[in-house]
């Protein structure tokens, strides 16, 4: 029998979707010396991604959220015992299992570079490996999609840019991930998609019906699609005007919007998806204007991201408004983050063992660390990695979780908006180019860099 919403991810599916060897891992320290250890781990971006100067912090209420809910049903532990992953005695630790670690992290919405770690857990070795993949996925996913459509905003604006709803998004999952992070960013649309808005609490926005092609093409005529649609929506629609001749379009949307104004209806927008944009922005915008219809605006669509939003806007393009989904959704320049979660530090018996890795080019610094942050003139200038008891700058990692209970205040949408914007306005000239790799001044602080070469010795020594 087919179960019901099978293919659909849910919170059921979260605690058991990892890698068998995170089980096997947990259940050995559980079954070991280990079992009472307390171990430090960092989640962080190992390697800036091609034509990336900066990143946006995305996922930690998820995880907040994640956390809090976090437990195991016994359908899940009889699934992993049955599976041979756990042990009895394991799976008597999981029915009980509660998280009761603590967790810093950055604020959702912060700038942020590589090997910075984001968020830094210190709980139970047991506990904090089973997080492993619901840290790095909720991190990457919403990361991604915030550091692509950012660089779009910069260059025209939030309220020039519109849509990315998550049309052709991977999964559904990911889709109303893509609507959060769009109205986090401020893209007019953002709440333009029903289920994200009802679930978010949200009015629905939809700032113009579009009379898409598929509208136009079910009618006898163009002109009869724009009409119908445009009056039972009283104006507030967005005109399709190349499904059939670009010409004729345009003529037949001004028909259209003299009739709805006569009515004392909205004005109506005109929607160009086709062709050369500028040069037919350029003709659409003076037969408009010659029709005494200067207060229509134009919104362009085709594929677009921030390298031909540029180009354009460097054209000259009269277009008001640009429409967002593929390339954005997909961030089809750079589509992988390479997002790591590694073991810095373990604490059994009142002894510390810092952790740290050597591989050429995997390099991983021990114990706990903190991000320090200096600014100047209300830009940021370099951050500096350095142990947590340091006092380098600004601490960029906050408390979240104490001793298991959530101590910070969770933020709503609308005041993680408002940092977004207050960030945006740190970065330098340099770091906001789409052409250019510019690199960040990240230091590695002395003591941890000694710290390091410590660990280093000890392992070559043993």
């Amino acid at each position: 029998m087919l179960q019901k919403n099978k293919y659909f991810f849910s919170e059921k599916d979260l605690h058991l979707y990892d890698l068998p060897q995170i089980f096997a891992a947990s259940c050995v320290w559980h079954e070991s010396e280990l079992k009472n250890a307390v171990a430090t781990f960092d989640l962080y971006v190992r390697d800036m991604p091609p034509h990336r100067n900066f990143l946006l912090f995305g996922g930690l209420d998820e995880i907040i959220q994640g956390i809090i809910n976090w437990k195991y049903e016994k359908q899940e532990i009889q699934y992993l015992l049955e599976a041979g992953l756990i042990t009895k005695s394991f799976s008597k630790y999981l029915e009980s299992f509660k998280f009761n670690g603590d967790i810093k992290a950055m604020h959702e919405g912060s700038i942020f570079f590589n090997n910075e770690p984001v968020l830094r857990i210190t709980a139970p070795i047991v506990q904090a490996n089973l997080f492993t993949m619901f840290f790095m996925n909720a991190f990457t996913g919403n990361t991604k999609f915030m550091s692509k459509l950012i660089r779009s905003i910069i260059i025209v604006g939030p309220q020039r840019c519109a849509g990315v709803a998550g049309l052709r998004s991977d999964s559904f999952e990911y889709a109303m991930k893509n609507a959060r992070g769009s109205y986090l960013l401020g893209a007019v649309g953002g709440n333009s998609v029903a289920s994200f808005a009802k679930k978010f609490n949200l009015p629905l926005v939809q700032p113009q019906t579009n009379v898409f092609h598929a509208v136009i093409k079910s009618f006898p005529s163009e002109i009869e699609a724009m009409r119908k649609m445009g009056e039972l929506y009283k104006g507030r629609v967005s005109l399709t005007v190349d499904t059939y001749d670009f010409f004729r379009g345009i003529k037949n949307a001004i028909v259209v919007i003299k009739e709805l104004k006569q009515k004392g209806f909205e004005t109506p927008s005109i929607f160009i998806d086709s062709g050369d944009l500028v040069e037919r922005c350029k003709v659409a915008r003076k037969i408009l204007d010659e029709e005494s219809l200067d207060k229509v605006k134009i919104t362009v669509a085709t594929n677009l991201d921030e390298y031909k939003i540029k180009k354009m806007v460097n054209q000259n393009i009269e277009a008001d408004t640009f429409l967002l989904a593929t390339e954005i959704t997909s961030s089809s320049d750079s589509p992988k983050l390479e997002t790591v979660y590694k073991i810095s530090e373990i604490l059994k018996s009142n002894k510390i063992t810092y952790c740290a890795k050597f591989s050429q080019g995997k390099e991983t610094y021990p114990g706990k660390k903190q991000v320090f942050r200096i600014e100047e003139n209300g830009r940021l200038k370099k951050d500096i990695i350095g142990l947590d008891d340091e006092n380098l700058g600004e601490p960029q990692l906050v408390d979240i979780f104490k001793k298991g209970k959530l101590i910070y205040k969770r933020k709503s949408l609308e005041q993680i908006k408002s940092y977004i914007s207050n960030q945006i306005l740190k970065i330098p000239n340099e770091l906001q180019s789409i052409d250019n790799d510019v690199k960040y001044e990240v230091l590695i602080s002395r003591n941890l860099k000694n710290l390091f070469e410590k660990v280093r010795k000890e392992h070559i020594e043993n």
